[in-house]
């Protein structure tokens, strides 16, 4: 399918040939870059031949889209209306991401957020379904004599390695299939709920995504780089504990919830801009989504834990909004 691309582009001069021909081949680049230091699992071969057939229903059918982080499915479920729709051979409810330079890929953090929407729409079949194929990918190891659980990430972001791991997948996954073995009885999901909180004792040089940080334990969205303390992806690991917690009364889960909770009341100060709040503490202005997300899981913190400093957080960047002519959240 490449070299289709490549051929194309010599021909016509399109760049749009040349920048799907770089897209469509990068998998097999990077699987085949971690062939050469590693053996692969069967879980990375597993992932591998996901993806590769992902890639080739995709450009079989089209150039690269020209929008980063585009959503591919290929099936009819989806909790959103802008996905690229393809019926073919393949056959999955997963959600993939399109990424410049990178294709197709398979992202946990997406495939989670469906299954937390589905939920909360009451959706169970649909959040259930995708619960089950993203159990089958999932990395197991042990650690001091302690079994986990880690969603494993093959596609290169920023400076990263692969594989890598997302603190917002980990602790958002416990707290989903923790609530799938309250839907259902079923303890096989009980069990995975306890193997993905398990991953918060995994160290940083083991794929581990806790950071100790001058304000607390941070759950790391991209534990490839441990500098970068990320907020939405931070709090929304907290959720995934918390869901835990009140499914199974874990004391663990408490314990990982509260501490993280107080790193969030020391950080936040970090976060604001005293006119818009920062997605990470290394990175500007977030975007009017996130800004948005910010205030709507500051709110969240209040809600569970009384706590008004949150609250008035989320008022101080609901006013943000305000100030800029924007509508603001519903606070209620």
């Amino acid at each position: 399918m490449s070299s289709f691309f490549l051929q194309k582009y010599s021909k016509t001069g399109n760049i749009t040939y040349l920048i799907s021909y770089r897209d469509s081949s990068y998998v097999i680049r990077a699987f085949g870059e971690l062939a050469k230091w590693k053996a692969l699992t069967p879980i990375d071969l597993k992932v591998f031949n996901l993806t590769l057939k992902a890639n080739n229903e995709y450009y079989s059918r089209f150039t690269s889209p020209q929008k980063d982080f585009f959503t591919v499915i290929f099936s009819d479920s989806t909790p959103y209306y802008s996905p690229i729709r393809i019926k073919g051979e393949l056959n999955t409810s997963l959600p993939f991401i399109y990424y410049r330079g990178r294709g197709i890929n398979l992202y946990a953090v997406s495939a989670l957020h469906w299954v937390d929407l589905y939920f909360q729409r009451g959706d169970n079949e649909k959040a259930l379904r995708l619960l089950d194929e993203l159990q089958g990918l999932l990395y197991y190891g042990n650690y001091n004599g302690e079994d986990y659980a880690l969603f494993l990430n093959y596609f290169h972001f920023e400076n990263s390695s692969v594989p890598w791991v997302s603190g917002y997948a980990q602790g958002l996954g416990a707290g989903l299939y923790a609530k799938a073995y309250q839907i259902t009885n079923n303890k096989t999901y009980l069990k995975t709920a306890n193997l993905l909180l398990n991953s918060f004792d995994l160290p940083l040089e083991m794929n581990g995504f806790v950071a100790d940080t001058k304000y607390g334990p941070w759950y790391l969205e991209y534990n490839y780089n441990s500098n970068e303390l990320v907020l939405n992806g931070h709090i929304i690991a907290l959720q995934g504990l918390y869901y835990y917690w009140e499914i199974t009364k874990d004391e663990k889960a408490w314990k990982l919830f509260k501490a993280g909770v107080e790193s969030t009341k020391r950080a936040l100060p970090i976060f604001d801009t005293n006119s818009w709040s920062r997605y990470s503490n290394i990175h500007g202005d977030a975007s009017e989504f996130y800004h948005r997300l910010h205030i709507r899981l500051l709110k969240w913190l209040y809600d569970v834990t009384g706590d008004e400093y949150f609250l008035n957080y989320a008022r101080k960047w609901n006013n943000y909004l305000i100030y800029r002519g924007l509508k603001p959240e519903d606070l209620g």
